[in-house]
């Protein structure tokens, strides 16, 4: 917080912030939410060998081949990833997948992100895009 009058300091981190006294509660929270979103925007969600997905305080565990389909989600986290590189990379786990596979295993992987600040958008007509979920 800075004093009225007093000089607004240079902030050169992404993750602070100031605010001139005084403040109304709802901007303060407001400049938080803010500064969350500044946070989670940066945060990249990790796998680890065991097939524990972990992102800001959630961790969850996930099925080998649910593992190989979100280890290709989190490489282009943010970006679309097309239907035939996820199908590969499946059928490199399941021998003889079909059409629906694929799609079974996304439902199940959103199901088990629900309790994670993290969503699996459909991309109509081209694949699926791992994103932070919207608040």
């Amino acid at each position: 917080m800075v004093e009225a009058g007093a000089r607004p300091p240079v902030c050169n981190d992404p993750f602070e912030d100031w605010v001139r006294a005084p403040i109304s509660r709802d901007d303060l929270d407001a400049r938080v939410r803010a500064l969350q979103n500044r946070l989670d925007s940066r945060q990249i969600p990790t796998l680890d060998s065991a097939g524990t997905l972990t992102f800001g305080p959630h961790s969850i565990t996930i099925s080998n081949v649910q593992a190989e389909l979100m280890g290709l989600l989190i490489e282009h986290f943010g970006e679309v990833v097309y239907r035939h590189e996820l199908s590969q990379r499946l059928a490199e786990r399941v021998q003889r997948p079909t059409r629906n596979s694929l799609d079974l295993h996304i439902m199940r992987l959103r199901r088990r992100l629900s309790p994670t600040d993290l969503v699996i958008r459909t991309a109509w007509g081209r694949g699926y895009a791992l994103e932070i979920e919207a608040r």
